[in-house]
């Protein structure tokens, strides 16, 4: 019998591929084919020095996280081609050892001989999604649950979850479900969560949300300046507010002098006129934000009369914030990091939430 022929859709994406790493290498780089499989083939790189070096090209139509754990361990440098990736199948893949490509221009290639790396980001969400039947992790609901997810060690079950953030039980197991699909949590089937990859899940977090857009925000001037507007705050009898971004974020990591206030609060013009703001369109050194949900008041930290919004909280509004408030952001994760105990509560006790 003769060998099974190559799908037309195999072909297809193999030379799309060729396509793509052929306009992303150096000019005087030349590529060319060594061998075709059913799952994509083998191309061989050439640089202007002669060094050569072969390159695996593994296609696939779709790759989720848990088919892209499935893959064998590549034994020779091997490049991942498909429709799209997401940040977490690409973050797996750089973990077993691939390279990747997908159709919207994420791209990471490495190659030892003849040496290059190649790193370019493309769309950040599935530009032709397909129809699932999973629950609806955006909006205040999911919010709620995945910020708990990412502060609170487990293990916990649905039940414990679905009391602890106010919402349906079945709501909440059909969310761990599609986490678990997406290798953010491990859960036995029907059972308790045992682990949380919390950097992961706070950045999925960060891909829906961002601090100016979510929330309701006014920007005012201090006349006396951000730094005494928070002391002046922190000595008033006002309830309900809490700080972000710089001035919050100063206080555990250090990037560069805070200057501009942020600060949550149910009652912005309470605070405004309290402390005599006076509003601007655009610009100020303070700014007021009516809270997305009301969890932004949960496992805050009190220090010399100043709250601040909880660790988590805080990395994901710097996240999606402009300026220097990123960099913030990435510092404050790396402190997360390293000092887990210091920001994580042990259980959904409501006496270990409040630290």
């Amino acid at each position: 019998m003769g060998r099974k022929p190559i799908p037309q859709r195999t072909r297809r994406r193999f030379d799309a591929c060729i396509d793509t790493l052929t306009s992303i290498m150096p000019p005087d780089w030349a590529l060319e084919v060594v061998g075709r499989s059913d799952t994509g083939g083998t191309i061989r790189a050439a640089n202007t020095n002669g060094e050569t070096g072969d390159l695996g090209i593994l296609v696939r139509e779709d790759l989720d996280p848990r088919s892209a754990v499935a893959l064998d361990e590549p034994e020779r440098p091997t490049f991942v081609s498909s429709r799209w990736l997401s940040k977490r199948t690409r973050d797996i893949l750089t973990d077993c050892g691939f390279s990747y490509g997908d159709d919207t221009g994420n791209v990471s290639l490495r190659l030892r001989t003849p040496e290059i790396y190649i790193r370019l980001d493309g769309a950040t969400q599935d530009p032709s999604p397909k129809p699932v039947k999973g629950p609806n992790i955006r909006g205040p609901k999911a919010w709620a649950l995945l910020r708990t997810l990412v502060e609170v060690s487990p293990p916990y079950s649905v039940s414990d979850l679905a009391a602890a953030v106010d919402t349906d039980a079945g709501y909440v197991s059909r969310v761990l479900t599609a986490l678990s699909d997406e290798l953010l949590i491990t859960r036995p089937p029907r059972g308790k969560v045992q682990h949380v990859e919390w950097e992961d899940l706070l950045r999925e977090l960060a891909s829906s949300y961002a601090l100016l857009d979510a929330n309701e925000t006014t920007n005012w001037v201090a006349s006396a300046g951000p730094e005494q507007f928070l002391d002046d705050l922190g000595t008033s009898q006002l309830r309900q507010w809490a700080v972000s971004g710089s001035f919050a974020a100063a206080r555990v990591v250090s990037v560069a002098a805070p200057e501009i206030a942020v600060v949550y609060a149910d009652d912005p013009d309470r605070v405004a006129d309290t402390l005599r703001l006076r509003q601007v369109r655009n610009g100020g050194n303070v700014v007021i934000a009516r809270p997305y949900d009301s969890i932004v008041f949960e496992r805050t930290t009190t220090t010399d009369g100043i709250t601040c919004v909880s660790p988590a909280q805080l990395a994901v509004d710097c996240l999606t914030s402009p300026g220097r408030m990123p960099a913030e952001g990435e510092a404050l994760i790396k402190w997360m990091s390293d000092k887990p105990s210091r920001w994580q509560a042990r259980s959904l006790a409501r006496e270990d939430a409040q630290r």
